[in-house]
């Protein structure tokens, strides 16, 4: 024969609870955000946190916009000054091409006094038989 056995109670399903946000509750009270946006309204409440984060996300996006239109107007400013001493280059290394050539230096000396030859330099050519082996 079976045994009597007392019938047991189903246990109830258990209900997390939600954490309860203690920085929520500090601003609830000293801003009042229920006075804000009505008591019946609690969604800004409720995703106070992503609202933040997403505004941090924003300031931090503004912040690297500037950064990069700062350093775009260096880059700009910087180009022009290279620009400028390259031309200022180019026109010192073509003045100095030319103060090299004779007819320049004929120029500065004839100031002290000295004058160029009249006959031009003479080329002495050596006929390969003349080469001693």
């Amino acid at each position: 024969m079976a045994q009597n056995t007392y019938k047991s109670q189903p246990k109830a399903p258990v209900v997390k609870k939600k954490k309860e946000n203690r920085l929520m509750n500090y601003l609830n009270h000293t801003i009042g955000f229920e006075r804000l946006f009505g008591e019946d309204n609690a969604w800004p409440i409720k995703h106070f946190d992503r609202i933040m984060w997403i505004s941090f996300l924003l300031i931090f996006y503004i912040g690297f916009n500037h950064n990069a239109e700062r350093l775009v107007r260096n880059i700009q400013r910087v180009k022009a000054a290279v620009d400028e001493k390259r031309a200022k280059y180019t026109t010192l290394q073509a003045d100095f091409m030319k103060s090299g050539k004779q007819s320049e230096i004929s120029k500065q000396v004839l100031a002290t006094g000295l004058t160029e030859p009249v006959t031009p330099p003479l080329k002495i050519v050596v006929k390969p038989e003349e080469t001693q082996p």
